[in-house]
């Protein structure tokens, strides 16, 4: 139920974000409208922070900023979290179609350590594509401490250490702060993460560009952030809640649940707090929005509105984020 605010479920304009890692994928299997030529790395669907922020596309406030919204309306925008310095959740796709430096992202203790201007990155993947053979690295292949990979790393031979996976569509998986990653050609994901856009780059597999130089590298704060307690890092194991709604991951940093919804209405529960929803396949009418959300869209229902009805009129498959 929709209570008595200025806010209602916003729709936001993609923030398209190029890299040379980017490809076509946005185009068909988001089935979205991209310029022509161009190689789209990352989308950010709802974002607030300073790097891309998003800007509404739907009813009354229309033109106005996440960040403005946060600032005008913290408490019927983000309920119990409306003391958050900037809008906590960031959710995006990502098309690899090139391999990605291996990298890691520090926890919170680390960024205040160091100064940095930016916070804290934890972050989780769904798998929406990956071609056959295409692969992942999560972690290590055994349990490793900083002076080993401090040695793989002067020997430029990190590969010897890291573990990959071969991912499959639907599949989950969580990365918290402090773990060594890497994302691999072929695969189109959805990812929830903090606010953050801090990445350290620890490897690059010794590739150089076209003047044979090789990319920078933050390899002592790479080492110094990554925890080598996270030396690997599995698929998510899914909760099931009820027959249409599961819980992929309930952290300290944010929550994911997935809904398979047939011809039904439902309504979102966790009052209090924001909710991102992400249509995967299918379509869902959200009460508030005048037309009904498709795939590769996502809505923002504010704190204020939570509690509000879900329809659908055929099977369709949604992803909701949320703070814990």
């Amino acid at each position: 139920m929709i209570k008595n605010s200025m806010l209602y479920p916003l729709r936001f304009y993609p923030i398209y974000k190029q890299a040379i890692w980017g490809g076509r994928r946005f185009w068909s299997f988001l089935e979205r409208e991209l310029p022509e030529e161009e190689w789209v790395a990352e989308s950010w669907e709802i974002s607030g922070h300073p790097d891309g922020i998003s800007v509404v596309a739907n009813g009354s406030l229309r033109g106005k900023t996440l960040e403005s919204l946060r600032q005008e309306y913290p408490e019927e925008l983000l309920g119990i979290h409306a003391a958050s310095s900037r809008f906590p959740l960031l959710v995006k796709f990502l098309d690899a179609n090139q391999q990605l430096s291996v990298q890691v992202h520090p926890n919170q203790e680390y960024v205040a350590q160091q100064g940095f201007s930016d916070q804290a990155k934890a972050e989780a993947w769904v798998v929406l594509h990956a071609e056959p053979g295409s692969r992942m690295t999560l972690g290590f292949q055994h349990p490793v401490t900083r002076e080993e990979v401090a040695e793989a790393l002067e020997k430029e031979c990190l590969e010897t250490l890291l573990f990959s996976v071969e991912p499959q569509e639907g599949e989950c998986y969580f990365l918290p702060p402090g773990t060594v990653h890497s994302l691999g050609a072929g695969i189109l994901l959805y990812e929830v993460q903090q606010c953050s856009n801090l990445t350290l780059r620890l490897y690059d597999w010794n590739r150089v560009d076209v003047h044979g130089r090789k990319r920078t590298l933050h390899t002592e704060h790479g080492l110094a952030a990554m925890n080598p307690h996270y030396w690997n890092a599995q698929k998510v194991v899914p909760r099931q809640i009820s027959l249409e709604k599961e819980t992929l991951l309930e952290s300290e940093f944010f929550c994911l649940d997935r809904w398979r919804l047939q011809n039904q209405e439902t309504c979102l529960e966790k009052e209090g707090r924001c909710h991102l929803l992400t249509v995967l396949s299918g379509e869902v009418f959200v009460q508030g929005l005048a037309e009904p959300l498709g795939k590769g869209e996502t809505v923002l229902i504010p704190a204020q509105c939570s509690g509000i009805a879900l329809r659908t009129e055929s099977p369709t498959q949604i992803l909701d984020a949320y703070m814990p």
